[in-house]
Formats: structure tokens, sequence, C-alpha cells
């Protein structure tokens, strides 16, 4: 059969022509002194003489760094031309069926929903599994073969032949049965036995019927192989072989092996081969260094008479009151302490001991804070304490209810410092503008960053605190995300405000020039998020089936997928 689009996404079936010729001109197939990278080519035909073909294997629970711990001398051989990584990451809740609906449409699930394992309230409809773009544009067979029935019935779509079993055996012999068929053109099997394996004994290379489980499918794939090179019309067909993993197991791991990343999860660790006896192999491995991510940005420096403000009729969210419950927090980075106590964060006409209000300003040059006006007398942090220049540190307040006694506890990174301080019944509300920066006269040689404030209208728990000190951003996942009424990252980087990312929308705007500096810093107290992009370095499922149309010569541009586009290197072609 014929596909019907001449003009493929990418390179594949250029070097498949090229192939072609070569095998032409010699005997075998003999790998070039000189190869040739194709990868950028996106032009090329078809060749007649070989068609283009592909064997999806799906292996359920397989780690990846439990695959080549295990014995695979067939996946081993494989990698010698093959596109590869043992640190895939598959989709961070962790369920099979989203990891699927990933694998098989190409798009993740903020597209395609699904997001429980029964698929509820998904969009398959609207992101298809890639038969659907396979039929949609080519005459050829598809097929597939699983444990699963509800991958079977409620993602596989527009196959030819669907069929589920209850052994990875039964699934083996059957898909063999199919890749001896001439007209098979679009192969998928998944099999579940390292899966189950993992689930009653543990997803590890270092348990022996999980390893165990592993080596079989090796077998298994080993005996697929060898059905594709045994078919009648093999030496004019062209065969993509993709082997992967939905995601790996729940395991143990050595807390010095943590890096705060999704890399560092077994649950999410899986691997992916992308197969061609012409491909050079390439190895994708995670980024060398992970346990110390930047905190990194732009922020706006406050010094002199540069302070940012929320406008005082938009300010009395921030007054406390005599009743209420709250959590102030931020990050501060000082270059210059300043000759005197200079301001931080406050809401005061003046923060000095005899004003109505409450502020946090610097004990002159040594390093040290305090929290004034709130208590009767102003709460400062020991020496023991003392802030250090050029560094980051989190600190703040709270402000809580014991029956009926209202306290201040003040906090540096997470930790308390001293003890609480009785404040019932102290009222410091005020009609002052809140404050990030100085007010003239108070030590205005000061220059220092704030960023990442939070002011919550509850006492979030001390482990909250202690938890999310190290965070330079928070989003939903924080329990209390809900009771923010003041959230500015401060990162804008332009313009002259400072947004709130809370439902108050009470931006800060900056008074006088300001200025925006990129920073990146490096701090081991921090724990930093890492974006979406890092897991991006290497092959991911969602990828495959933008690689798979491709190698079918399918122009994906117009379908919306979240899949990277990866181009191999050829080794057998014409220089």
């Amino acid at each position: 059969m014929k596909s019907k689009i001449k003009k493929p996404a990418f390179s594949y079936p250029l070097a498949a022509l090229l192939m072609a010729a070569l095998v032409a001109v010699f005997s075998c197939n003999k790998e070039l002194a000189d190869k040739k990278d194709f990868s950028n080519n996106t032009g090329g035909e078809v060749a007649d003489a070989q068609k283009q073909k592909v064997l999806y294997v799906i292996v359920d629970g397989a780690r990846g760094e439990s695959i080549f711990k295990s014995p695979t001398p067939v996946l081993s051989r494989m990698i010698k031309n093959g596109m590869f990584t043992i640190n895939s990451v598959s989709d961070e809740n962790g369920l099979n069926a989203t990891s699927w609906a990933d694998m098989l449409t190409g798009v993740d699930k903020n597209k395609h929903k699904v997001i429980s394992e029964d698929f509820a309230n998904n969009k398959l409809t609207d992101y298809p599994m890639f038969f659907k773009r396979v039929k949609d544009n080519t005459t050829l067979r598809t097929a597939a073969f699983g444990i699963s029935q509800s991958m079977s019935s409620k993602l596989v779509s527009n196959a030819d032949v669907n069929s589920t079993f209850a052994t990875d055996e039964a699934v083996k012999t059957a898909t063999l049965t199919e890749l001896a068929n001439n007209d098979a053109a679009v192969v998928l099997a998944e099999f579940q036995g390292v899966d189950k394996a993992g689930a009653q004994y543990g997803y590890d290379a270092s348990v022996p019927e999980y390893a165990s489980a592993i080596s079989t499918i090796d077998t298994y794939i080993g005996e697929l192989n060898n059905a594709i090179k045994a078919r009648a019309n093999f030496s004019k067909e062209n065969w993509l072989i993709v082997i992967a993993s939905n995601k790996g197991g729940a395991y143990p791991v050595i807390p010095a092996l943590m890096d705060n990343t999704l890399f560092s999860k077994p649950l999410l660790n899986s691997f992916i081969i992308l197969y061609n006896p012409n491909f050079k192999s390439t190895i994708y491995n995670k980024p060398s260094s992970l346990t110390s991510l930047p905190y990194a940005g732009s922020f706006g420096r406050l010094n002199g008479d540069t302070i940012a403000t929320v406008d005082a009729t938009k300010s009395n969210l921030y007054n406390f009151g005599t009743t209420g419950e709250y959590t102030v927090e931020f990050k501060l980075k000082v270059q210059a302490f300043g000759t005197l106590n200079a301001p931080i964060f406050f809401k005061t006409s003046s923060p000095a001991n005899s004003t109505t209000g409450w502020w946090i300003i610097h004990n002159g040059s040594n390093g040290t804070w305090r929290l004034g006006g709130l208590a009767s007398a102003a709460i400062a942090t020991p020496i023991a304490k003392a802030m250090e220049t050029n560094r980051w540190y989190t600190i703040g307040f709270k402000i809580y209810f014991v029956g009926t006694v209202r306290y201040v506890q003040l906090y540096q990174d997470g930790d308390p410092v001293g003890s609480p301080t009785v404040i019932t019944g102290r009222s410091v509300n005020n009609s002052e503008p809140l404050v990030a920066g100085y007010r003239s006269g108070y030590g205005n040689t000061a220059k220092q960053f704030i960023a990442d404030i939070r002011i919550f209208n509850v006492a979030v728990p001390d482990a909250t605190i202690k938890d999310y000190s190290c965070q330079v951003a928070i989003d939903a996942t924080h329990p209390y995300y809900n009771n923010l009424i003041g959230y500015w990252p401060a990162l804008d980087g332009t313009g002259t405000l400072i947004k709130d990312q809370s439902k108050s929308k009470n931006d800060f705007v900056f008074q006088k020039s300001n200025q925006w500096v990129t920073f990146e810093d490096y701090d081991s107290k921090f724990c930093i998020k890492p974006s979406p992009e890092l897991y991006k370095v290497v092959p991911r499922g969602v990828d495959i089936p933008t690689f798979i149309l491709g190698w079918l010569n399918i122009n994906a541009t117009g379908f919306n997928l979240d899949g990277k586009v990866w181009t191999p290197t050829y080794t057998n072609i014409l220089k």
C-alpha cells in the first residue's frame, strides 16, 4: 500500500530513499566511514522500494533506571542503532490512563483531559489516538493488541484490528501473527507483566521478580524483531520500532539521590527507544546538575527613595485589626544595609515606635531585623540569626490565637525566631499605603531586593511555613493558596507595576524611577520547582506520535500536537 502524502514532515523517508540507492550499489547495508546528519532535512518522497512501517511496543511499569540493570540483551543491541533515554518523565499524576493518552495522542492532559483511570470527561474526540491521523492520510493497516480493556475501548480508535488478551504471551502471539501479514504496517502492542511484577514485589532491578519480568519482555521484543526480519518483503520495507514504558513505579529513593525534580521520582521514571538499523546511536540524559537550580528572574531594586506601594485605598486588607489571623512572609536580599534602621516592608506613616501601624526594619547594619508596631515594644531577631549581604532570606511573621489570647511570632527561613509575643487587643489600623522599601530619612544608603511577597488571612501552620520557605514561588498546590490576600512574586521584569497574583489584585506601583535587574542566584536553601521545559531535554511519551507520523510521511503541523520533534542522525547514507 502506498502513502497518499508525498511530502514528509521531516527526513526519514529521504534517508530511506538514499538507503535504497545504497542497497542497489552494495550487496549489504554496510556502515559508511562518512556519516551524514539529515536531521534538518524536511523534503523527500516515500521510496516505493521501502515502505515505511511502525511497531510500537508499550511496556507498562518499566522504570527507565531499571531497564539496563536487568538482563536485556535485545534492548542493549537495539540502542546501538537507536535514539534512547532512560530518564524520560511521565505525567506527574502517575496514572496509567494519562500516560497512555499522552503516548497515543501526542498531546498532554491539558488537551486530552484524561485525568482519571476511567477516562471520564475526556477530549479524545478533539485529540484522537494517532491511528486516526494515519487513516485520514494513508491507506495503511492499523492493529492494536494489549492487556488493558480501558485502553482498548476508550483510547484506541481507527484500528483495523483491536484485541485484548489475558496474558502478555497472548499479546505477543497475536502481534507475531499480525507481523506475518503482508499488509501489516502500523502495529501497537501493550504489555503489563513488568507492571504486575513491580506492584507485587517492587519496582527495582534489584528485585529478582521485577528483573525477570523485564528480561521476559526483552525476549518477546527479540521475537518481534525476528518476525519483522522474516517478512517476505522485509528488504523493501523500512521499519521504525518504538519501545517505551508508560511510567515506572513507586520505590524508595536514597535521600542523597533526591534532586527536587520529577527526574528523581521512580513512579514517573520511564524509558524510550526509537530504533531503526540505520540510526546512529544517540543517548539523551537528564541534566547533570539538578540539586541546585537557580532562583532566576528580573526584579526591581529598592534603593534611596525608590519604593513600591499599594495605594492606601486598597490597603485596608493589611491592617490586621484585633481579631483575625494572618501570615506575612517574603524574600529579602540585601546588597548594602545602610547606616540607619532602613525600612524593609511596612504599613505606617513612619516606621518608628511612636507611630500607629506595623513595620519590618533593619537593626542598623548588623544583619538583624525587627518587627515594630504590633506589640508594645519592637521584637528583634538575635545576632545569631544575622543576615549577610548578597544572600537571600525568607523573613516574616504570623499573627494567631491560642484561645482568646492573640500572639505574633517572627520567622526566618521557615524557623520560628524567639518566643511568641502577646498582642491581644492591640490595634494598629491606619489609612496608610502598604510599602516595600524606604521612607525618606531612614537608611537611604541601603540597597535591597524584596520578592515573593505572600500575605495570608490565616495562620499558616509552622510545618507548612517551613516546607514552603525554600520555594521561590507558590501555586494552587499550596494548601492555603486560596487564603492569599496578596501575592507578589515581584519578578515582572518590566513596567512600573509589581503584579498581585492573588484574588485581591492589589498591584504595587513603583514610586520614582525603578530599575529591573536580571539575576540568577544559586543557594542550597532553595528548593526550586523546575520549569516544565526542564523535562523536555529528553524524549517523552507525548513526543512519540509526532515522531511516528513524521516517519510515515504525514505532516502533523495542523494537528496541534504537543510533542517535540526529535530528528535522527543516519549512518548508512550516501555522502
